[in-house]
């Protein structure tokens, strides 16, 4: 079943569930494949299934982004102030990375397309045009977006792991993560 991307809580729900399952299972077997020393089979695998994942990513992001109001078709409009409480600038910036609109402007374009937001928002039939349902919504599509440009930069994340692995020529990915006994925490793998 091949879901068409649009706001729609039952197709956002099964694509969700298939495209997280999807994740998991590339970084799966990329991952068994690194610890068995495989590091080009698994490098082979995600030079292809991430450019893939990431269309995926970037199709929800077009149809979701898109709004009749033409001033309102970016990601950038989820930095007016309306969302303050709800969408953090970081989420913003993560779906700008798989919004193929967005991540290309200069930060005079930026500039330009957040001013226009807000000018938009502060217009005399924005209070009834974009009510509390709208506000809702549209927190409701930053988490979903927000979430596909994670999933997809995790991916990239492993594909530079298979990279450092390959590059120290460790015979299984083990020999370079910390171990069982190891203390809990955050661990920076230097690639020197």
């Amino acid at each position: 079943m091949q879901a068409t991307p649009e706001f729609d809580a039952e197709i956002m729900l099964n694509a969700d569930v298939s495209i997280q399952g999807w994740a998991v299972a590339i970084a799966t077997e990329a991952n068994l494949l690194l610890e068995i020393g495989k590091h080009q089979e698994a490098k082979e695998l995600l030079a292809l299934q991430i450019p893939l994942f990431k269309q995926v990513a970037e199709r929800w992001g077009k149809a979701l982004i898109n709004e009749e109001n033409s001033y309102l078709s970016t990601a950038y409009r989820f930095t007016n102030s309306r969302f303050k409480n709800h969408i953090a600038s970081e989420r913003v910036e993560r779906i700008t990375e798989i919004s193929l609109s967005d991540r290309t402007l200069s930060p005079d374009q930026i500039r330009s397309k957040k001013t226009n937001v807000d000018v938009e928002f502060e217009m005399s039939y924005s209070s009834a045009k974009f009510d509390q349902t709208w506000t809702h919504r549209q927190i409701a599509v930053a988490e979903y977006l927000d979430g596909l440009s994670e999933l997809s930069a995790r991916l990239e994340g492993l594909e530079s792991f298979a990279n450092l692995c390959e590059s120290r020529g460790v015979k299984s990915s083990r020999e370079i993560l910390p171990g069982d006994d190891a203390e809990p925490g955050i661990y920076i793998l230097s690639s020197t």
